[in-house]
């Protein structure tokens, strides 16, 4: 669950995530963030546990990459110590922004 919630908090400005790789940053999300959050596009709707999905976290007011990282961090508490290294976070991050609606 904490996984999860890490990788919602992944999204990155959409500008900044162009030059990432987002299909990476998918199998990443399969990976690490399946097993708590609703990674894909549908349903974007909450889920009943509250863990927020990626289209969700991807339109929040305000998301920018210092906010997904912090969110990221091991000592936010929600979220588990998944060691992730900056071009993972950033790939993450290209995906979740990929889901924001055109």
């Amino acid at each position: 669950m904490k996984r999860l919630a890490i990788c919602l908090l992944l999204a990155l400005a959409p500008a900044a995530a162009s030059g990432q790789d987002i299909d990476r940053g998918h199998q990443l999300a399969q990976r690490w963030c399946a097993g708590c959050h609703t990674i894909e596009r549908s349903p974007a709707d909450a889920r009943a546990d509250g863990v927020p999905t990626f289209p969700a976290i991807a339109t929040l007011p305000g998301m920018s990459v210092e906010r997904l990282r912090a969110s990221m961090n091991p000592l936010h508490g929600r979220m588990p110590d998944l060691s992730l290294g900056k071009r993972e976070q950033d790939d993450l991050a290209a995906y979740i922004l990929s889901l924001r609606p055109s």
